[in-house]
């Protein structure tokens, strides 16, 4: 009797391992071929993890549930993913964080307080530096972890930058800074100073900083930070920015001239400012201060702006055009390099330092290796509607 009870209760404990198995392994399968599903979409709505976030997952919850969490940049792949799963008649549970959480945290936008900051790939200062942000330029802020932040620039660039250098606000904060008299520094570098002898310094500046104007003298402008600190800045040096913002769209000439001012600075990988330039953030710069905010990668860059032809030849490029240098697998170019086309088979380009260089080889600035990893072209100016090539004048953060 015992032996029978002792083999019957085995029997059932066997049975319950499968049937538990079974549930749990139809479980994980569910689970699987949702999450690529939901992949999916995240890949068609974030092509990009520098430019947007869409890290969703799906885990089984009780009474057949099916629990969403992550977060993601974009309400329309939120969307798209709840009503693929609605229509399979799952009963969902919603856990995505959209980003920025405007409901938890009204100071959900910020503007930078110095004249360049780093922006790194993790919140750590041993990160490498990805991208610089320079004084005034507005930002939205993703999260708020400790003493570091993610945000996201008007190019849509997204990094972890040290709390201690933005000026976090409101919407209603940016409205009004928007609204405000302010200035733009066209300079490739100067100075505030504490009083106009030039007496003491406040801080920095390089080209493309954002400044409040509260007064001004004959040659000086009395400007404040967003920071609150104030100082006085050479007038001669400043724009009001009103005046810059409505400009006609950049001309070719002028890009070449400031693009030849820069000429000198030396390279800095991720660098995007007069103090060191990498290759893309030497090209976006030129342009910001021509009008023009591109993205901020040379493989982005690439993605955006009227296509040349360089099969009919050289001939085919015009002054400020965009070259990209790198290599090729098949029908897919992998991007690595890009410079401003200067004429006469020149361009100038950020590669060791700010240089001009020449795809003719019987010029002393001849590079051989340029040359032969050419592999496209872009026209930015003039270039059809492009959401890569946005006019500052029609950036709804400035």
């Amino acid at each position: 009797m015992r032996n029978r009870l002792i083999l019957k209760t085995r029997v059932i404990i066997i049975v319950w391992i499968g049937v538990l198995l079974i549930n749990t392994g139809c479980r994980s399968n569910m689970e699987t071929i949702l999450q690529s599903e939901i992949n999916a979409i995240a890949k068609k709505w974030v092509p990009d993890t520098r430019e947007a976030i869409c890290t969703i997952s799906v885990k089984s919850g009780e009474k057949g549930r099916v629990i969403l969490t992550g977060e993601t940049t974009s309400l329309s792949a939120k969307q798209e993913i709840i009503k693929t799963l609605d229509n399979k008649n799952i009963n969902l549970v919603d856990s995505i964080l959209i980003l920025p959480d405007t409901v938890r945290n009204k100071k959900f936008m910020g503007l930078v307080t110095l004249s360049v900051i780093n922006l790194r790939k993790q919140p750590d200062q041993a990160a490498e530096m990805v991208s610089q942000s320079i004084l005034g330029t507005p930002v939205l802020i993703l999260k708020d972890e400790d003493s570091w932040l993610l945000i996201q620039t008007p190019d849509n660039y997204i990094a972890w930058t040290e709390k201690s250098s933005i000026r976090m606000g409101t919407s209603s904060e940016m409205a009004a800074w928007r609204r405000a008299d302010r200035v733009i520094y066209l300079e490739n570098t100067g100075w505030i100073y504490s009083s106009p002898d030039k007496s003491g310094i406040v801080g920095d500046l390089v080209a493309g900083c954002l400044m409040e104007k509260v007064g001004e003298s004959d040659s000086y402008i009395l400007v404040k930070l967003p920071d609150d600190r104030t100082g006085f800045v050479e007038k001669k040096a400043l724009m009001e920015f009103n005046a810059f913002r409505n400009q006609n769209v950049p001309d070719k000439e002028v890009v070449i001239r400031i693009a030849s001012s820069l000429l000198g600075v030396p390279y800095l990988w991720g660098g995007s400012s007069a103090k060191g330039f990498d290759c893309s953030g030497f090209v976006q710069r030129v342009f910001f201060i021509n009008g023009l905010l591109l993205s901020r990668d040379a493989s982005l860059q690439a993605l955006h702006g009227d296509n040349i032809d360089l099969s009919k030849g050289l001939n085919q490029l015009q002054k400020g055009d965009l070259l990209f240098f790198g290599s090729k697998e098949g029908s897919k170019l992998h991007i690595t390099h890009v410079a401003i086309y200067f004429g006469d088979n020149k361009y100038i380009n950020s590669a060791g330092r700010v240089q001009i260089n020449s795809l003719d080889s019987t010029d002393n600035n001849f590079n051989k290796y340029r040359l032969f990893s050419l592999l496209a072209a872009r026209r930015v100016i003039d270039a059809n509607s492009d959401p890569g090539i946005i006019p500052i004048k029609q950036h709804t953060w400035y």
